[in-house]
């Protein structure tokens, strides 16, 4: 865990760059709306209200008179006749919904006459005489006792939000004989406030975070330039969702859902929602921000369903692959696709499928191999014993001679030892690969071994003129060895030698120790074309020269015996053919 941190902390990612782009348009725009718009402008923008909670809801007041006042102004012409309002409002209803309606009191400066559109005011001021004038310090009592929150407005040095909006000028004419007073109950902005408190403390927290997010990414893009990962995963997977999801029926009913859903939410959200008003915080937030609104109920459920989509469509994908390597398509490979777990099943599932194409070609080889087996076997044994039988025949023929005698019961003595040797030959082989052979291991000097083996067996096939030339890193290397079955691997390795390189060349044994391991390497000059495989030669009765009517003896089965005296050792063994050149190494652990 803590690798994964430093490894974060010190690179730079895609996914950060888009959201400290995502982030900064977001600021951008927040910050443009927070200070720019109307309300802003009065005192009224959303970081206003962490500065003063009493002087925000003045200005809202203040921003919210608009409309009442443009109404005032329209029917009184600039203030110039009030008696149209004010015989509308000393005939209000008692049914006055105080919590969200702005009120309004129109006082003339010099006579005290009042106009005002609350009923209760008017009646706590008339109840005693109909013609007593308002005093200011009646109405700042009254508000008081209300608990109401106000906008005093002289005519003089400030006038009404409406005034100050339009861009035709105002008639200035009668207006300065009256103070306006707007007000309203403070308590009908408290889910505005906690929106507003929340927003601003949200962009001051996310400012933070997208300037830390911003010193990072800068930071490593300069001085880790290494570990720069500019790859998104989350938006790769949205597009590889939206490009395959079609494709199969159970993403494509999920993403129609999902489609349709947001559809529905679109159409509830516009028709049903956004008329409600000062429910709670929710609804504040969604009403007065009803674009974001949109966007968050649409967008977050709709990319969270995408995005789930992308594991059973990575499953699809998977199964669609399998359907091809089933019908016997084994060139086939899954791509890598999906999350850890995915990507660990699209690799167990390609390396089964290998491990099977493995076994096939394996199963095919060694069905070849032991037709191959039969046919060999059956032509190495019947060969000598079809002489053996021959000859009995004759020498049963009463007419022979001594000398022809002694002559045919030579041949049968090589012809039985030959079959003798075929047969003790596959019998070791047997035993060998068995695994119930046991060796007996002792300290021997490997090289000593070598040139015993020499001095054993050079002498056969004198006629060839065939040298030895034996090199080693070391003048003695002793290694744990089972002395009968390693001496036997030497006398195999000679013998080929001898058989089969050309007549007057050299054979080159090196034997060089390391620190792990010995090898020993036979390097001679073939006297055939060679066109083996370097696998099969390794295999019973498998011998280089393909035709079995070769003039030169043996039984196929000396390099199977090799190898698998060698792999007892927990060595092993390769051949390397370079033009007419045979080479053959054998690497035994020297621990």
């Amino acid at each position: 865990m803590r690798e994964k941190i430093k490894n974060y902390l010190t690179g730079v990612w895609g996914i950060e760059i888009l959201i400290l782009g995502i982030l900064l348009t977001l600021l951008t725009t927040g910050y443009y709306q927070a200070f720019n718009d109307g309300s802003a402008e009065i005192g009224a923008g959303t970081f206003d209200v962490l500065i003063n909670k009493e002087k925000y809801v003045e200005s809202m007041i203040y921003y919210e008179s608009k409309n009442i006042s443009r109404y005032i102004y329209s029917n009184s012409n600039n203030l110039e006749d009030i008696s149209a309002i004010q015989y509308e409002n000393e005939h209000l209803s008692d049914n006055i919904y105080y919590y969200d309606e702005v009120f309004y009191v129109l006082i003339n400066k010099e006579t005290g006459d009042f106009t005002t559109n609350d009923i209760n005011l008017y009646n706590s001021v008339q109840q005693y005489d109909n013609n007593v004038p308002l005093l200011e310090d009646n109405i700042n009592l009254y508000l008081k006792e209300m608990g109401l929150s106000s906008v005093r407005l002289d005519n003089k040095d400030k006038y009404n939000y409406y005034v100050m909006s339009m861009s035709d000028k105002v008639n200035m004419k009668a207006i300065d004989k009256y103070i306006e007073i707007y007000y309203k109950n403070p308590a009908s902005y408290s889910n505005l406030i906690r929106t507003e408190l929340l927003i601003a403390r949200f962009m001051i927290i996310v400012t933070i975070i997208t300037l830390v997010l911003l010193v990072k990414v800068v930071f490593n893009s300069v001085f880790n330039r290494n570990n720069i990962h500019l790859e998104i995963k989350v938006l790769k997977r949205l597009i590889f969702v939206i490009r395959y999801g079609y494709k199969y029926r159970n993403t494509r009913n999920k993403i129609i859902f999902s489609i349709s859903g947001a559809i529905a939410v679109i159409v509830v959200y516009l028709y049903l929602v956004a008329g409600i008003r000062n429910q709670n915080l929710l609804v504040t937030f969604l009403t007065r921000y009803p674009f974001k609104g949109t966007l968050i109920l649409v967008l977050i459920p709709l990319v969270c369903v995408i995005y789930s989509l992308k594991k059973s469509l990575d499953v699809s994908i998977i199964n669609d692959g399998l359907k091809k390597i089933n019908s016997g398509d084994l060139e086939y490979t899954l791509g890598d696709i999906g999350e850890r777990e995915v990507k660990d099943l699209v690799n167990n599932i390609n390396k089964i499928k290998e491990g099977y194409k493995i076994a096939l070609n394996e199963q095919i080889r060694n069905e070849k191999l032991k037709t191959e087996l039969i046919s060999n076997v059956s032509h190495d044994l019947k060969t000598p014993l079809t002489s053996i039988i021959n000859y009995v025949n004759i020498l049963n023929e009463p007419n022979i001679t001594e000398e022809e005698r002694k002559d045919y019961l030579m041949i049968l003595d090589r012809n039985s030892k030959r079959l003798k040797s075929l047969i003790e030959d596959l019998f070791e082989a047997s035993k060998l690969n068995s695994g119930k052979m046991k060796i007996e291991k002792q300290k021997l000097d490997i090289v000593s071994l070598v040139y015993q083996g020499i001095g054993e067996y050079s002498n056969l096939y004198e006629e060839k003129n065939i040298e030895f030339k034996v090199s080693s890193n070391e003048d003695e290397i002793i290694l744990d060895l089972d002395g009968k079955l390693m001496s036997r691997v030497f006398e195999n390795l000679i013998v080929n030698a001898l058989k089969y390189s050309l007549n007057n060349t050299r054979v080159y044994i090196d034997i060089n120790s390391g620190e792990n391991s010995v090898e020993i390497s036979f390097k001679n000059i073939s006297n055939y074309e060679m066109d083996f495989n370097t696998e099969d030669i390794f295999e019973r009765f498998t011998r280089a020269d393909k035709s079995r009517n070769s003039a030169v003896e043996g039984s196929g089965m000396g390099l199977a015996i090799t190898k698998s005296i060698i792999e007892l050792h927990s060595g092993s063994i390769k051949i390397e053919v370079e033009g007419d050149m045979f080479k053959i190494y054998l690497i035994i652990p020297n621990k």
